[in-house]
């Protein structure tokens, strides 16, 4: 997986960069990052009509949560992907004039054959109210994606039942992935929280100990964001501390980003990697 520089003190930044991808694909009802086109360095621009909310041209069958589906979610929108359909499904801002300046947080999923990638389907939503932006559907994908796009549904998070790390403990079967020398777990694709790796070349501590946790070791930092609040943690390249930033996390969310940090374990120090 390729990674690149975002660029200095990128922990200052309100929203976060993923170093290499952007999409994230369901794998045996876990969210994993994958290698796909349609990044937020490519977003898509809102058109001054949108397409109406949910228009499929067929009856398709029904998705219901349970196994071998999961639902995914991002701010007020949730969709339902079903394993094994190589859908991959994330975050992606809808801009809303020609420069850039005005955005909103949009979901974007899609679905690329594998022998063929220029043959792609895309559907755009945006994330606050659950319109349909753009849609693309390729007819060799129609009947899948339609099966998607007709659970769109749109809700507030409700914090008080939402999984780890809003209420409960970390997945037992989750995997831990291992970056800049620290051991994570993604959280569940239900709760919003999405987790990204990047890289700079030096980070301030935010609410670190001034004098401390000024320099990570290698530029590397996890990252969490939920569409809302962002935060990030990475480690001191001398003391080997932890660093991190939750100067851009709202109050309803600052106990969940520092449970779900509480997990976050130092390789060879608190777990073997």
């Amino acid at each position: 997986m390729s990674r690149r520089k975002i660029g200095d003190n990128f922990l200052a930044k309100p929203l976060w960069v993923a170093a290499g991808v952007a999409l994230l694909g369901i794998a045996g009802g876990l969210a994993v990052l994958t290698a796909a086109g349609g990044s937020e360095e490519d977003p898509v621009r809102q058109q001054e009509s949108a397409t109406p909310l949910v228009s499929v041209s067929l009856p398709v069958p029904s998705l219901t949560p349970g196994p071998g589906v999961t639902l995914w979610r991002w701010v007020n929108v949730t969709v339902l992907i079903p394993d094994g359909s190589d859908i991959t499904v994330g975050p992606q801002p809808i801009y809303l004039d020609p420069q850039g300046t005005e955005s909103r947080q949009g979901l974007s999923f899609g679905k690329t054959d594998p022998e063929h990638p220029e043959i792609n389907s895309q559907v755009r939503v945006d994330a606050e109210n659950g319109t349909v932006v753009s849609q693309d559907i390729r007819e060799q994908h129609r009947a899948v994606m339609e099966m998607v796009l007709a659970t769109l549904a749109v809700s507030a998070l409700d914090r008080s039942t939402t999984p780890w790390p809003y209420n409960g403990e970390p997945p037992q079967n989750g995997t831990r992935e291992v970056w800049g020398g620290m051991s994570y777990v993604r959280p569940d694709p239900a709760t919003g929280v999405i987790v990204e790796t990047v890289i700079g070349s030096y980070a301030r501590g935010g609410e670190s100990t001034p004098g401390e946790c000024e320099i990570l070791a290698d530029g590397k930092a996890v990252a969490i964001r939920n569409g809302r609040s962002s935060a990030g943690i990475g480690l001191d390249a001398i003391t080997h501390a932890p660093c991190k930033t939750l100067s851009h996390v709202l109050a309803e969310d600052l106990a969940a980003f520092e449970r779900y940090f509480s997990d976050v374990k130092r390789c060879n120090e608190e777990i073997q990697c």
